[in-house]
Parts: C-alpha cells; sequence; structure tokens
C-alpha cells in the first residue's frame, strides 16, 4: 500500500466523493419525495417500494465509489480524517450491509404501515454519520460522526407512530443516548484539557514520546487521562449495548419497527468497534492497563446478564437483544487483550454475529408478515409449515450458541484461546459458563421449532423472496466459513494491522 499524507492545507475532496454522493442523493431524494408524495394530480400516491428501491440504487452507487478508491493512507482537512484500508473496507461492509437490510425489510415496511419518505432519508443520513464516524481522526470530527448517527437512530427508533411501544422506545434510546453523549463530551473535554491537542495524530505522538518517559511520575495527567478514558469508555459502553448500559437495548428492540431492530442489531457495530478501536489501541495504547480492568469488567456482566437474562424471556425480539448483549461480552474479551490477535479475532466474530443475525432476523421478518409473532412459541409452526424455514432457522440458532461444525464455534473458540494466551482467566472463566448458559435457550429455540405445536390461530408463514435468498445465503455461508474460513481470517488480519500504521 502506498503512503500519502497531504499537507496542512489540502483538502481533497476525492477521498469524500462516496459521502458527497450520498448526502447529495439524500437531499435530492427528499426534495423528489415532498413533491411526489404531495401531489394533488396524482392523488398523493404511496411510493413506498419505490422509495426502498431508489435508497437501495443510491447505496450500491456509493458503494461502486468506495471501490473505486485511491489505495493510499491520507490524511486530510488538517487531520480530521483518514482515508486507509480499515475505513474503506468497514464502509464497504457497511453499505452491503445496509442494502441487504434495506432488501429484505420492503415487506415489513409496509405492514407496519409506515408511509412517510423521511423513514428512507433518516436511515440514508445515519448510514451518511457511520461513514463519516469510521473515518474520523480527530475528537471534534469524532463527536459530531457519532451525534449525527445517533440523532437519525432516535427518530427511526420511534418512526412507528401509532404504536406507544415505539415511541415509549425512541425517547428511553433519546434520553440514555444523550447521556452516554454527556459522558462521551465530558472524557473528549478532559482529554483535551490534558493534552492541548483534540488529533488523533497529535495525541499518538504526545502519548508515544513524552508521556511514555513521565507516565509513572506525573500523576495528576495519570489522574486526569484515567478519568478521561473512562468516560469515554462508558460513552463505548451505551453505544454498543454492553452491560450494565445495556437498560435502552431492550426496549429499543422491542419497540421499534423489526425493520429498524434488524438494521440496530447487525449494521452499527461494526463501524462502533472500529471507530473505538482508534483511540483505545490506535491512539491511547499506551493506557492499556485502565482499559483491562474496564473492558473486563463489562465483559463479565454482559456474558453473565445477556445469558442469564434471556432464560426467561418470550418475546422474540427481546431474547436476541440480550442474545445481542452477550455476544458483545465475548467481543469485549477480545478486546481486553489489547493485541492485534484479539482485534483480529474481534473483527472475525463480528463478520460471523453479522451472517448469523442475517439469517434470524429474516425468519423474524417472515414471522412478522403474518402479524401475530410475538413470542417464541409462535416458531412452533416451522416445523409443521416450513421445512426449510425451520432447519435454516436451526442452523442459525446453534452457529451462535457455539456448537460445530458452525462458524460461530470456531470465531468463539479462538476468542478463549486468545484469551487464556493473554491471561484473562477470570473474564474468560465467566464468558465460558455463560456460553453454556446461553446454549440452553438456543437449543430450547430449536425444540420449539420441532417439537412444539403451533398455536391455533397462527397462520402458515409465508417467507417473501428477499428473505429466503439473504437466509439460503446465510445458511450456507455458517458452513462453508467453518471449513474455510481463511478469507475473513486475512480480511480481519489485515483491518487489525491498518490500527498501527501511523
Amino acid at each position: 500500500m502506498n503512503l500519502y499524507i497531504p499537507n496542512i492545507l489540502n483538502t481533497n475532496l476525492t477521498f469524500f466523493l462516496p459521502e458527497i454522493f450520498l448526502a447529495t442523493g439524500i437531499l435530492t431524494f427528499v426534495v423528489h419525495a415532498s413533491v411526489i408524495v404531495s401531489s394533488k394530480i396524482d392523488s398523493y400516491p404511496l411510493v413506498i417500494r419505490s422509495f426502498n428501491k431508489l435508497s437501495i440504487l443510491i447505496l450500491i452507487l456509493v458503494l461502486l465509489l468506495i471501490f473505486n478508491r485511491i489505495d493510499v493512507v491520507c490524511l486530510t482537512y488538517q487531520s480530521t480524517f483518514i482515508f486507509d484500508f480499515l475505513s474503506s473496507n468497514i464502509k464497504e461492509i457497511l453499505i452491503i450491509s445496509s442494502i441487504f437490510c434495506l432488501f429484505i425489510s420492503e415487506d415489513s415496511v409496509l405492514i407496519n404501515r409506515i408511509n412517510n419518505f423521511e423513514y428512507f432519508a433518516l436511515l440514508l443520513s445515519g448510514i451518511l454519520g457511520l461513514m463519516f464516524l469510521v473515518s474520523s481522526y480527530d475528537l471534534l470530527s469524532f463527536y459530531l460522526a457519532i451525534e449525527m448517527q445517533s440523532l437519525c437512530f432516535y427518530v427511526l427508533a420511534a418512526s412507528k407512530k401509532d404504536s406507544s411501544f415505539s415511541i415509549e422506545a425512541g425517547l428511553k434510546y433519546f434520553i440514555l443516548g444523550s447521556l452516554s453523549s454527556v459522558f462521551l463530551l465530558l472524557g473528549m473535554s478532559i482529554l483535551y484539557g490534558s493534552s492541548g491537542t483534540t488529533s488523533f495524530e497529535n495525541l499518538n505522538l504526545l502519548f508515544s514520546t513524552t508521556l511514555v518517559e513521565q507516565k509513572d511520575s506525573n500523576f495528576l495527567i495519570n489522574d486526569a487521562m484515567n478519568n478521561a478514558l473512562i468516560c469515554i469508555s462508558i460513552a463505548f459502553f451505551f453505544k454498543i449495548g454492553a452491560a450494565p448500559f445495556h437498560m435502552w437495548l431492550p426496549d429499543v428492540y422491542e419497540g421499534a419497527p423489526t425493520s429498524i431492530s434488524l438494521f440496530f442489531a447487525v449494521v452499527p457495530k461494526l463501524v462502533l468497534f472500529s471507530a473505538f478501536l482508534r483511540i483505545f489501541q490506535g491512539t491511547l495504547s499506551i493506557f492499556s492497563d485502565i482499559f483491562l480492568y474496564v473492558f473486563t469488567f463489562c465483559c463479565i456482566f454482559s456474558v453473565l446478564i445477556g445469558s442469564f437474562v434471556a432464560l426467561r424471556q418470550k418475546k422474540i425480539k427481546r431474547l436476541l437483544a440480550y442474545s445481542s448483549i452477550s455476544h458483545v461480552g465475548y467481543l469485549l474479551l477480545s478486546l481486553s487483550s489489547n493485541s492485534i490477535e484479539g482485534t483480529q479475532f474481534l473483527f472475525f466474530y463480528i463478520f460471523i454475529y453479522m451472517i448469523t443475525s442475517f439469517g434470524l432476523w429474516s425468519l423474524v421478518l417472515s414471522l412478522n408478515n403474518t402479524g401475530k409473532s410475538k413470542t417464541i412459541l409462535d416458531l412452533g409452526v416451522l416445523s409443521t409449515k416450513n421445512q426449510l424455514l425451520g432447519f435454516s432457522a436451526m442452523i442459525s440458532l446453534f452457529s451462535l450458541a457455539g456448537i460445530p461444525p458452525l462458524s460461530g464455534f470456531f470465531a468463539k473458540i479462538e476468542i478463549f484461546i486468545n484469551a487464556l494466551n493473554s491471561s484473562i482467566f477470570l473474564a474468560c472463566f465467566f464468558a465460558i459458563l455463560s456460553s453454556v448458559v446461553s446454549a440452553f435457550y438456543y437449543i430450547r429455540l430449536v425444540k420449539i421449532i420441532y417439537f412444539e405445536k403451533s398455536p391455533l390461530y397462527f397462520s402458515s408463514p409465508v417467507i417473501n423472496y428477499s428473505c429466503s435468498i439473504l437466509l439460503t445465503a446465510c445458511t450456507f455461508a455458517l458452513l462453508f466459513l467453518f471449513i474455510n474460513p481463511c478469507f475473513l481470517l486475512l480480511l480481519a488480519q489485515k483491518l487489525a494491522l491498518s490500527l498501527y500504521i501511523f
């Protein structure tokens, strides 16, 4: 890879072409939609399907612009943004996963009667915020990008206007998300007050030279930096839904429309981990000791709460929410090692989790299309009504449980081995124990699918064309990646190594 760092006055827009095109597309989309839906001549047409396909087209064109990137490592706009292998590839995965979400959720949007074009405009704006976030290389751009995507997600969580649960979910998400933003801004303020700079590049140079020699002698700086890092870590745990900062996650998953719950469950985690990894391992790696304690603490809480509380859940989306909390705990276990291998397996685990989540949420969307799916007992229809759907659901659940020969087992075992090699024995013990507990409720779902009687009121689930394609692809991928995971392992290794270029 070529290395190119422009001077301080360089404001090359070439690197921002995908973001510029997406922002222009959003503005054009809003103007076009405003004219169409308010047209009295056309009798105020309902064009939700057209808007969904138009959003997918915009994202496909953005993806082509990202693929056509210049193969360099570049800092631009006074070192405010960085364009490298990590940011480019994370953007590609972000756009592809967003296209899949829109592709399979079209029928769900219609069933939930989300009859407004603002839904798609906000979704595209949230994706734009995530793209800026993964390229941020300054505290100011980092905060603005994370607030941009958060504001869009707050409104999307409450987009089902005729549901009090959706509005309640949006309010809870907004209040607790605002609290996490307070912690993030407080931590950044302390960090700026202690160092005098907001640039990741300058912070990296400062902490790799001056502070290395003064780390043990300058107690005031150490205390201030520890407080700043704890505040930033708390904001990070809020955003990814790690315990004990997970209070918003189950309510948002349950109250938000299923299409938005799908997006929250699959898309933002990879971007959030990538963005915060620049801070934790790329810029402030000298303070790895405080990270070890904080990450280990939240890892233990996440795996315990996510596993044991999920045992009592009856609703499908709340069960998946607590399952997400437990898997975040495994990711934090890998992050606690503060090593290249740990970061590699973290990325690999996220990739496998995204594939599995697409399979499970395709199932949830298919059941939701009947209009009656609320509890896990509704899964009893799959064994008799749609055997292929039941088999695909079983594969996804076994992969989440970590049962061989599925890729979920390989990803989980690699994280445990890396944690043991890094001497994180206590957190690894609780993670393995919780993995056994979580396997119980995953297997219970398989038991319901194959051995429980279907509810009398429940009609036969008919999986739509888009969900069937994605569910089939995810099922084969989970089997294939256990046999040959080399591609994802190499990609995860390159992403991990790219954090240490500067």
